[in-house]
Protein backbone atom coordinates (compact mmCIF):
# COMPACT_ATOMS: atom_id res chain seq x y z
CA UNK A 1 0.00 0.00 0.00
CA UNK A 2 2.50 2.29 0.81
CA UNK A 3 4.63 1.09 -2.04
CA UNK A 4 1.87 2.21 -4.52
CA UNK A 5 0.96 5.83 -2.65
CA UNK A 6 4.63 6.83 -3.08
CA UNK A 7 4.51 5.69 -6.54
CA UNK A 8 1.22 8.07 -7.00
CA UNK A 9 3.12 10.65 -5.03
CA UNK A 10 5.86 10.92 -7.45
CA UNK A 11 3.42 10.92 -10.14
CA UNK A 12 1.19 13.70 -9.15
CA UNK A 13 4.89 15.49 -8.45
CA UNK A 14 5.89 15.17 -12.08
CA UNK A 15 2.43 16.18 -13.43
CA UNK A 16 2.29 19.48 -11.23
CA UNK A 17 5.67 20.39 -12.34
CA UNK A 18 5.37 19.88 -15.81
CA UNK A 19 1.79 22.03 -15.86
CA UNK A 20 3.80 24.74 -13.59
CA UNK A 21 5.94 25.20 -16.68
CA UNK A 22 3.07 24.71 -19.21
CA UNK A 23 1.49 27.67 -17.26
CA UNK A 24 4.35 29.45 -17.67
CA UNK A 25 4.69 29.12 -21.21
CA UNK A 26 0.98 30.13 -21.98
CA UNK A 27 1.26 33.55 -20.04
CA UNK A 28 4.28 33.98 -21.94
CA UNK A 29 2.07 33.37 -25.25
CA UNK A 30 -0.75 35.49 -24.28
CA UNK A 31 1.58 38.26 -23.23
CA UNK A 32 3.36 38.28 -26.76
CA UNK A 33 -0.07 37.43 -28.67
CA UNK A 34 -2.02 41.07 -27.36
CA UNK A 35 1.61 42.70 -28.17
CA UNK A 36 1.72 41.55 -31.19
CA UNK A 37 -1.15 42.28 -33.06
CA UNK A 38 -0.62 45.48 -35.18
CA UNK A 39 -1.86 48.72 -34.17
CA UNK A 40 -1.93 50.67 -31.03
CA UNK A 41 -2.27 48.61 -27.63
CA UNK A 42 -4.12 52.02 -26.70
CA UNK A 43 -6.68 52.45 -29.64
CA UNK A 44 -10.12 50.78 -27.68
CA UNK A 45 -9.19 54.24 -25.09
CA UNK A 46 -9.04 56.39 -27.77
CA UNK A 47 -12.66 55.31 -29.68
CA UNK A 48 -14.15 55.95 -26.00
CA UNK A 49 -11.93 58.76 -24.70
CA UNK A 50 -11.42 60.56 -28.02
CA UNK A 51 -7.83 61.28 -28.98
CA UNK A 52 -5.73 62.59 -26.32
CA UNK A 53 -2.92 65.26 -25.99
CA UNK A 54 0.62 64.02 -26.72
CA UNK A 55 1.40 64.44 -23.22
CA UNK A 56 -1.30 62.95 -21.76
CA UNK A 57 -0.54 59.62 -23.94
CA UNK A 58 2.90 59.76 -23.11
CA UNK A 59 1.19 59.77 -19.08
CA UNK A 60 -1.08 56.90 -19.77
CA UNK A 61 1.50 54.72 -21.66
CA UNK A 62 3.58 55.44 -18.42
CA UNK A 63 0.72 54.46 -16.07
CA UNK A 64 0.01 51.15 -18.12
CA UNK A 65 4.03 50.62 -18.04
CA UNK A 66 3.66 50.40 -22.34
CA UNK A 67 7.20 52.87 -21.82
CA UNK A 68 8.80 49.61 -20.40
CA UNK A 69 10.51 47.32 -22.59
CA UNK A 70 8.67 43.80 -23.06
CA UNK A 71 10.49 41.78 -20.78
CA UNK A 72 9.67 44.27 -17.56
CA UNK A 73 6.48 44.55 -19.12
CA UNK A 74 5.81 40.62 -18.74
CA UNK A 75 7.36 40.07 -15.64
CA UNK A 76 4.99 43.16 -13.92
CA UNK A 77 2.03 41.25 -15.61
CA UNK A 78 2.85 37.85 -14.67
CA UNK A 79 3.30 38.79 -11.02
CA UNK A 80 0.32 40.61 -10.61
CA UNK A 81 -1.44 37.73 -11.74
CA UNK A 82 -0.63 36.15 -8.79
CA UNK A 83 -2.23 38.71 -6.71
CA UNK A 84 -5.37 37.91 -8.90
CA UNK A 85 -4.93 41.31 -10.44
CA UNK A 86 -5.68 41.38 -14.15
CA UNK A 87 -5.39 45.28 -15.17
CA UNK A 88 -7.92 47.57 -15.84
CA UNK A 89 -10.44 48.11 -19.15
CA UNK A 90 -8.91 50.31 -21.07
CA UNK A 91 -12.85 50.94 -22.47
CA UNK A 92 -15.10 50.16 -19.50
CA UNK A 93 -15.08 51.44 -15.95
CA UNK A 94 -13.95 48.19 -14.54
CA UNK A 95 -11.60 45.95 -13.73
CA UNK A 96 -10.95 42.88 -15.90
CA UNK A 97 -10.70 40.68 -12.92
CA UNK A 98 -14.48 41.61 -11.47
CA UNK A 99 -15.53 40.60 -15.73
CA UNK A 100 -14.30 37.39 -15.55
CA UNK A 101 -15.52 36.52 -11.71
CA UNK A 102 -18.86 37.97 -13.21
CA UNK A 103 -18.80 35.84 -16.36
CA UNK A 104 -17.18 32.76 -15.92
CA UNK A 105 -19.79 30.80 -13.66
CA UNK A 106 -22.03 31.30 -16.50
CA UNK A 107 -19.69 29.88 -18.87
CA UNK A 108 -18.55 26.96 -16.10
CA UNK A 109 -22.37 26.07 -15.87
CA UNK A 110 -23.33 26.10 -19.64
CA UNK A 111 -20.26 23.47 -20.26
CA UNK A 112 -21.09 21.69 -17.54
CA UNK A 113 -25.01 20.98 -18.18
CA UNK A 114 -24.02 20.56 -21.91
CA UNK A 115 -21.21 17.76 -20.92
CA UNK A 116 -23.88 16.11 -18.92
CA UNK A 117 -26.65 16.05 -21.34
CA UNK A 118 -24.34 14.89 -23.93
CA UNK A 119 -23.05 11.90 -21.45
CA UNK A 120 -26.94 10.95 -20.62
CA UNK A 121 -27.36 10.64 -24.39
CA UNK A 122 -24.12 9.01 -25.62
CA UNK A 123 -23.81 6.02 -22.90
CA UNK A 124 -26.65 4.21 -23.96
CA UNK A 125 -26.83 5.08 -27.50
CA UNK A 126 -22.87 4.33 -27.63
CA UNK A 127 -23.21 1.08 -26.06
CA UNK A 128 -26.04 -0.07 -27.75
CA UNK A 129 -24.13 0.47 -31.02
CA UNK A 130 -21.47 -1.55 -29.89
CA UNK A 131 -23.44 -4.39 -28.94
CA UNK A 132 -25.58 -4.42 -32.00
CA UNK A 133 -22.76 -3.46 -34.57
CA UNK A 134 -24.48 -4.18 -38.26
CA UNK A 135 -28.21 -4.57 -36.73
CA UNK A 136 -30.64 -1.99 -37.08
CA UNK A 137 -30.29 0.15 -34.25
CA UNK A 138 -26.80 0.61 -35.08
CA UNK A 139 -27.69 1.86 -38.39
CA UNK A 140 -29.92 3.97 -36.86
CA UNK A 141 -27.66 5.30 -34.15
CA UNK A 142 -25.20 5.82 -36.79
CA UNK A 143 -27.06 7.98 -39.15
CA UNK A 144 -28.62 10.42 -36.53
CA UNK A 145 -24.76 10.68 -34.86
CA UNK A 146 -23.74 11.52 -38.71
CA UNK A 147 -26.44 14.55 -38.93
CA UNK A 148 -25.87 15.89 -35.27
CA UNK A 149 -22.22 16.13 -35.74
CA UNK A 150 -22.48 17.89 -39.47
CA UNK A 151 -24.79 20.55 -38.31
CA UNK A 152 -23.44 23.67 -37.14
CA UNK A 153 -24.24 24.65 -33.58
CA UNK A 154 -25.42 28.26 -34.44
CA UNK A 155 -27.48 26.59 -37.15
CA UNK A 156 -29.18 24.77 -34.69
CA UNK A 157 -29.38 27.18 -31.79
CA UNK A 158 -30.56 30.31 -34.60
CA UNK A 159 -33.30 27.81 -35.24
CA UNK A 160 -34.28 27.38 -32.47
CA UNK A 161 -34.58 30.73 -31.33
CA UNK A 162 -36.33 32.11 -34.82
CA UNK A 163 -38.90 29.23 -34.36
CA UNK A 164 -39.86 30.12 -30.57
CA UNK A 165 -40.27 33.37 -31.69
CA UNK A 166 -42.95 32.93 -33.94
CA UNK A 167 -44.50 29.91 -32.29
CA UNK A 168 -44.04 29.17 -28.18
CA UNK A 169 -42.64 33.03 -27.42
CA UNK A 170 -40.95 31.65 -24.50
CA UNK A 171 -38.22 33.44 -23.05
CA UNK A 172 -34.94 31.40 -24.30
CA UNK A 173 -32.13 34.52 -24.47
CA UNK A 174 -30.62 35.76 -21.24
CA UNK A 175 -29.58 34.93 -18.43
CA UNK A 176 -29.90 35.30 -14.39
CA UNK A 177 -27.67 34.05 -11.60
CA UNK A 178 -27.88 30.71 -10.51
CA UNK A 179 -28.04 31.93 -6.77
CA UNK A 180 -30.71 34.23 -7.38
CA UNK A 181 -33.15 32.81 -9.44
CA UNK A 182 -32.21 28.90 -9.51
CA UNK A 183 -35.09 27.79 -11.51
CA UNK A 184 -35.06 30.77 -13.94
CA UNK A 185 -31.17 30.13 -14.48
CA UNK A 186 -31.73 26.51 -15.36
CA UNK A 187 -34.85 27.51 -17.91
CA UNK A 188 -32.90 29.77 -19.70
CA UNK A 189 -29.63 27.48 -20.11
CA UNK A 190 -31.56 24.38 -21.40
CA UNK A 191 -31.69 25.06 -24.92
CA UNK A 192 -28.67 26.77 -25.52
CA UNK A 193 -27.46 23.60 -23.46
CA UNK A 194 -29.29 20.93 -25.50
CA UNK A 195 -27.45 23.07 -28.76
CA UNK A 196 -23.95 22.41 -27.53
CA UNK A 197 -25.06 18.59 -26.26
CA UNK A 198 -26.19 17.93 -29.74
CA UNK A 199 -22.78 17.43 -31.37
CA UNK A 200 -20.49 16.13 -28.73
CA UNK A 201 -23.16 13.15 -27.91
CA UNK A 202 -22.44 12.26 -31.43
CA UNK A 203 -19.02 12.84 -31.10
CA UNK A 204 -18.99 10.36 -28.35
CA UNK A 205 -21.54 7.86 -29.27
CA UNK A 206 -18.96 7.17 -32.41
CA UNK A 207 -16.10 6.88 -30.10
CA UNK A 208 -18.32 4.38 -27.43
CA UNK A 209 -18.84 2.60 -30.24
CA UNK A 210 -15.81 1.65 -31.68
CA UNK A 211 -14.44 1.54 -28.62
CA UNK A 212 -17.03 -1.75 -27.23
CA UNK A 213 -16.24 -2.75 -31.01
CA UNK A 214 -12.77 -3.02 -30.69
CA UNK A 215 -13.20 -4.40 -27.30
CA UNK A 216 -15.66 -7.15 -28.22
CA UNK A 217 -13.01 -8.80 -30.40
CA UNK A 218 -10.06 -9.26 -27.77
CA UNK A 219 -8.77 -12.39 -26.70
CA UNK A 220 -9.71 -11.88 -23.43
CA UNK A 221 -13.50 -11.42 -24.89
CA UNK A 222 -13.65 -14.05 -26.92
CA UNK A 223 -12.77 -16.38 -24.37
CA UNK A 224 -15.44 -15.09 -21.86
CA UNK A 225 -17.84 -15.26 -24.63
CA UNK A 226 -16.60 -19.29 -25.07
CA UNK A 227 -17.61 -19.30 -21.32
CA UNK A 228 -20.71 -18.58 -22.37
CA UNK A 229 -21.48 -14.07 -21.27
CA UNK A 230 -23.57 -12.54 -23.82
CA UNK A 231 -22.34 -9.49 -25.83
CA UNK A 232 -24.64 -7.18 -23.57
CA UNK A 233 -22.79 -8.78 -20.09
CA UNK A 234 -19.21 -8.44 -21.97
CA UNK A 235 -20.18 -4.19 -22.54
CA UNK A 236 -21.93 -4.05 -19.53
CA UNK A 237 -19.34 -5.82 -16.99
CA UNK A 238 -15.87 -5.03 -19.19
CA UNK A 239 -16.09 -3.16 -22.29
CA UNK A 240 -18.19 0.36 -20.50
CA UNK A 241 -14.91 0.25 -17.89
CA UNK A 242 -12.21 -0.78 -20.60
CA UNK A 243 -13.35 2.73 -22.38
CA UNK A 244 -13.89 4.86 -19.46
CA UNK A 245 -9.77 6.46 -19.49
CA UNK A 246 -10.02 7.63 -23.28
CA UNK A 247 -13.68 8.44 -22.44
CA UNK A 248 -12.59 10.59 -19.72
CA UNK A 249 -9.89 12.37 -21.90
CA UNK A 250 -12.54 13.18 -24.39
CA UNK A 251 -15.09 14.90 -22.18
CA UNK A 252 -12.54 16.46 -19.90
CA UNK A 253 -10.99 18.23 -22.68
CA UNK A 254 -14.11 18.99 -24.10
CA UNK A 255 -15.50 20.24 -21.13
CA UNK A 256 -12.77 22.61 -21.17
CA UNK A 257 -12.85 23.51 -24.28
CA UNK A 258 -16.79 24.61 -24.00
CA UNK A 259 -15.93 27.22 -21.45
CA UNK A 260 -14.18 29.42 -24.21
CA UNK A 261 -15.54 27.79 -27.20
CA UNK A 262 -19.32 28.78 -26.48
CA UNK A 263 -18.39 32.19 -28.12
CA UNK A 264 -21.26 31.61 -31.10
CA UNK A 265 -23.93 30.12 -28.75
CA UNK A 266 -23.35 32.75 -26.14
CA UNK A 267 -24.15 35.49 -28.17
CA UNK A 268 -26.72 33.38 -30.33
CA UNK A 269 -28.71 33.33 -26.70
CA UNK A 270 -27.11 36.44 -25.23
CA UNK A 271 -25.86 34.64 -22.19
CA UNK A 272 -23.17 36.86 -20.57
CA UNK A 273 -20.28 34.51 -20.39
CA UNK A 274 -17.05 34.33 -21.11
CA UNK A 275 -17.25 33.65 -25.15
CA UNK A 276 -19.48 36.80 -25.39
CA UNK A 277 -16.81 39.21 -23.01
CA UNK A 278 -13.78 37.88 -25.54
CA UNK A 279 -15.83 38.70 -28.22
CA UNK A 280 -16.94 42.23 -27.47
CA UNK A 281 -13.50 42.85 -25.75
CA UNK A 282 -11.95 42.16 -29.18
CA UNK A 283 -14.43 44.23 -30.55
CA UNK A 284 -13.32 47.27 -28.09
CA UNK A 285 -9.63 46.29 -28.84
CA UNK A 286 -9.21 46.35 -24.92
CA UNK A 287 -6.29 44.35 -24.73
CA UNK A 288 -6.44 44.01 -21.22
CA UNK A 289 -9.83 42.55 -21.06
CA UNK A 290 -8.30 40.25 -24.03
CA UNK A 291 -5.56 39.35 -22.58
CA UNK A 292 -7.05 38.36 -19.24
CA UNK A 293 -9.79 36.41 -20.93
CA UNK A 294 -7.51 34.56 -23.04
CA UNK A 295 -5.34 33.57 -19.90
CA UNK A 296 -8.08 32.19 -17.94
CA UNK A 297 -9.49 30.38 -20.42
CA UNK A 298 -6.37 28.38 -21.43
CA UNK A 299 -5.70 28.04 -17.74
CA UNK A 300 -8.98 26.03 -17.24
CA UNK A 301 -8.33 24.12 -20.28
CA UNK A 302 -4.49 22.80 -18.50
CA UNK A 303 -6.01 22.58 -15.18
CA UNK A 304 -8.36 20.30 -16.57
CA UNK A 305 -6.01 18.50 -18.04
CA UNK A 306 -4.29 17.99 -15.41
CA UNK A 307 -7.28 16.83 -13.38
CA UNK A 308 -7.60 14.07 -15.94
CA UNK A 309 -4.09 12.71 -15.73
CA UNK A 310 -4.08 12.64 -12.20
CA UNK A 311 -7.41 10.53 -11.98
CA UNK A 312 -5.75 8.01 -14.57
CA UNK A 313 -4.11 6.25 -11.55
CA UNK A 314 -6.95 5.61 -10.07
CA UNK A 315 -8.63 4.31 -13.18
CA UNK A 316 -6.10 2.18 -14.17
CA UNK A 317 -3.24 1.67 -11.82
CA UNK A 318 -0.68 0.59 -14.48
CA UNK A 319 -0.48 4.08 -15.34
CA UNK A 320 0.86 5.57 -12.06
CA UNK A 321 3.60 3.43 -12.66
CA UNK A 322 4.92 4.43 -15.91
Amino acid sequence: MSSTLRTYGRYIIRKLGSTAFVLVVLSLIVFLMVRLVPGDPLAGYYDTQGMPSDTKIAALRAQLGLDRPWPVQYLTWFAALFRGDFGDSLTQPYSVGSQIAKRLPYSIELSLLSTLIAIAIALPLGLLAGRREGAWPDALIRAGAFFAISMPSFVIGLAIVLTNSRTLRLRLVGAVPFAQAPLDNLRLMLAPALVLAFPFAAELVRYLRANVIEDLKRPYAVTLRSKGLTRGQMVSRHSLRNSLVPLSTVVGLHLAALVGGTVVIENVFSIPGMGQFLIQSISASDYPSVQGAVFVIGVIFIVMNLAIELLYPLINPRIGEV
